[in-house]
């Protein structure tokens, strides 16, 4: 498999790291906040770089000793982050100067001998510029004067970044980006924006041809843990990495970002995103908001989606809503109870199965694990519904077995009529993979009640072999 660049951002707090990260991706992800400590976790997120695909790496910072409660992990996550990047942007306050912390941090990337390009953050007006100078004494070569608010110098930033990566890896971002607009390609197509693909998709299933879905290449499972707050999420995903990734404590939402984890397990590659716990909205306040825009976003990436349960409290109507979310975009859930070590005896047992059939009544296709990840138990089978799920995640059905499943079920049970006209469904095709989607062609798309769909993707998972996941399935106008 060919792995991504990656690009960290490191720095003292309140250097302006989170903001140069959302400035990268285009996007707000990185949770900005004048609090010293608000990213604690390593924050990683793909983005687009000047046409090339790249791991970004956000962290916490290197931060004094008795800065916050969880200043010395924030410390220890910020120097993994420097040892496992191939290009470093290290970001310091042009306005206030070079700091004793700047120089600490200094010292730890001149032990990493990694490509660092000095970013001199808040030169907001070009008179500014001759406080660019001062931070030559930190030793590096590459010294760039940025502001993330006014946009300036960003471009050259990307330019150096790109710059500084091995050629072998530059490619592999170039070719990765390739990838993903072919995916966005696909989903053009699938809104009705694409006219012409549109059309000459329909003029190749009249011909009764094979629409040919292309080939992906073997990827990383990137799988979710969600779950309310303190359901042991980042003690998951430290079982399941073998390591310390993710700050493990008793005080819920220690986690306030999404943070990505990449492990091997045997011939398996996974990419592992801890999140912070989903509350319900009437409790999320300011830097908690964010947080569940992350794990809502966290879902969105994912390929995979485990909910953790706690097996002593059982499923609420939390939970469920987490589970919709998911169900909505059509992601596959593996339903995890976690903490089983606590369940005491046979009536502990049923009841968490009973209260699972009744909060899960509208996914039950959806696979359940009983786990302890404190004493690790249940892992192996975790992990087995995880490549379960994922190979019915990226299954291709060709065009001629679909529209042969497709006639049979349209003689067993025709759509109802539409305002006195026969409804038809002339044929379809899968158009992509993750989720499975098919794009069906019909003279009355609108007049295809809900009841009618449910029962077409009932069949169409029955038939094909989705029986533990989501499909999606759009209807256009035959033109």
């Amino acid at each position: 498999m060919r792995r991504l660049p990656v690009v960290a951002i490191v720095g003292r707090p309140n250097v302006g790291k989170s903001s140069l990260f959302n400035r990268l991706l285009g996007k707000k992800v990185a949770i900005i906040d004048d609090t010293p400590g608000v990213t604690r976790d390593r924050i990683v997120q793909e983005a687009e770089i000047d046409g090339h695909r790249v791991i970004l790496v956000d962290t916490g910072g290197v931060v004094e000793k008795d800065a916050h409660q969880f200043a010395k992990e924030t410390t220890e996550q910020a120097k993994r982050a420097m040892e496992e990047a191939d290009v470093i942007v290290f970001v310091v306050d042009g306005k206030e100067g070079v700091n004793p912390l700047d120089l600490e941090v200094a010292k730890i990337l001149r032990k990493w001998k990694k490509p660092v390009i000095l970013a001199v953050n808040k030169i907001d007006e070009p008179f500014m510029e001759d406080r660019v100078y001062e931070f030559y004494q930190l030793g590096f070569d590459e010294v760039i004067p940025i502001s993330t608010i006014h946009k300036i110098g960003i471009q050259t930033l990307k330019e150096k970044i790109l710059e500084k990566l091995p050629p072998e890896l530059r490619e592999n971002a170039k070719r990765e980006q390739e990838k993903v607009e072919k995916r966005e390609k696909a989903e053009r197509l699938i809104s009705g924006e694409e006219e012409e693909e549109l059309t000459s998709l329909q003029e190749t299933l009249e011909r009764g041809e094979e629409y040919e879905i292309e080939e992906e290449e073997k990827e990383p499972i990137k799988v979710a843990i969600v779950g309310r707050p303190n359901m042991g999420k980042s003690t998951l995903l430290n079982a399941l990495v073998g390591q310390e990734r993710a700050i493990v404590s008793d005080v819920p939402g220690t986690t306030r970002d999404a943070i990505d984890t990449y492990v091997k397990i045997g011939d398996d590659e996974f990419i592992f995103i801890d999140t912070a716990g989903i509350r319900r909205r009437g409790k999320i306040k300011d830097i908690e908001y964010y947080s569940y825009l992350r794990a809502l976003d966290a879902i969105d990436r994912a390929d995979v989606v485990i909910l953790l349960i706690d097996a002593e409290e059982g499923p609420t109507d939390r939970d469920a809503k987490i589970a919709g979310i998911a169900l909505e975009k059509f992601k596959p859930i593996v339903i995890a109870v976690n903490k089983i070590d606590k369940l005491k005896d046979q009536k502990d047992w049923e009841r968490i199965h009973r209260e699972l059939d009744l909060t899960f009544d509208f996914i039950p296709f959806a696979p359940r694990v009983f786990i302890s990840a404190k004493e690790r138990k249940g892992l192996d089978e975790l992990i087995k519904q995880i490549k379960d799920l994922y190979s019915q995640y990226t299954k291709k059905v060709t065009t001629g077995k679909f529209n042969r499943v497709l006639r049979e079920l349209m003689e067993i049970h025709q759509p109802p009529v539409y305002k006195n006209k026969v409804v038809k469904i002339y044929y379809g095709t899968q158009v992509k993979t993750k989720p499975p989607t098919f794009l069906l062609f019909s003279n009355y798309p609108e007049g295809i009640p809900k009841s009618f769909r449910r029962f077409l993707e009932n069949r169409l998972r029955e038939a094909f072999g989705f029986n533990k996941i989501p499909i999606r399935i759009v209807f256009k106008k035959r033109s």
